[in-house]
């Protein structure tokens, strides 16, 4: 692939998609993005019923499935 012909969001998306386990916390998340978003956005996204569709929670933490937060995420960047 020749890097100085993709735009920056398809190789954000190229990487995430790479690191990211297939189920994984809001902090593992937020980790994962270098901190462009925090796990506490993403538990106030959630309680409005704006954050990702596909989630589970395991004791106190809530999860994320890879797939379903891609595309999620793919939706709130601004081109």
């Amino acid at each position: 692939m020749n890097m100085s012909n993709t735009r920056p969001e398809i190789i954000f998306f190229e990487q995430l998609e790479k690191n990211l386990p297939p189920v994984f916390s809001r902090e593992e998340a937020a980790r994962q993005m270098g901190g462009l978003i925090r796990a506490k956005t993403l538990s106030n996204l959630d309680a409005m019923g704006e954050g990702p569709s596909v989630k589970i929670r395991i004791r106190k933490k809530v999860c994320y499935e890879r797939r379903n937060f891609l595309q999620w995420l793919k939706q709130h960047v601004r081109q």
